[in-house]
């Protein structure tokens, strides 16, 4: 079973003949066409991208944000109740990486290790609220460090995060260690 990818929301009509305003969580609008695109009942949803490249603004996070022109959407009362719709792809669809590097999303259900090689827990998600991604780590019942939460996040930076192997399902953690 491939990853359901949120990549995109709808955030409000524009104009009169039902155009959207999308924001794309992707650092390529340039493909994001390209994408099969679904909403979360898995229905396919057919867009073309009509503001210029050159136009997109961004918003605080770094995300693009687009007008757009949906297939059979056309005037703005319809574009209007698709106001807060999220948008999927495929995981499978994403072109390959190199080596030493991952999609952000590939990082959710790894196993995460301490300096000494002990599974303490696992990614359980990746927080974006601002300047870099927050891991959230689910600590293993008899792992939970000192000072810490089962459930606890982490700045995804090299400090915190020395090693990712996404194709062993691993990612190594350097314990800030509190006082």
């Amino acid at each position: 079973m491939t990853k359901k990818i949120l990549i995109a929301k709808i955030n409000s009509a524009h104009g009169i003949k039902g155009d959207v305003n999308i924001t794309i969580f992707s650092n390529d609008i340039t493909n994001f066409e390209k994408y099969q695109l679904f909403d979360e009942q898995d229905q396919v949803i057919k867009l073309k991208i009509i503001s210029k490249k050159n136009l997109a603004s961004y918003n605080s996070l770094g995300d693009a944000q687009v007008i757009a022109r949906i297939e059979n959407i056309c005037d703005r009362n319809s574009a209007e109740k698709l106001r807060n719709l999220q948008i999927f792809t495929n995981r499978a669809d994403f072109s390959k990486t190199k080596k030493n590097e991952f999609y952000i999303v590939d990082l959710i259900g790894l196993k995460v290790l301490d300096n000494q090689g002990q599974n303490i827990g696992k990614v359980s998600n990746v927080l974006h609220h601002g300047a870099s991604p927050i891991l959230e780590i689910t600590f293993e019942k008899n792992s939970i460090p000192k000072g810490h939460e089962e459930i606890d996040s982490f700045a995804f930076t090299n400090d915190f995060f020395p090693s990712v192997d996404v194709e062993g399902g691993l990612v190594y953690f350097n314990l800030p260690e509190i006082n």
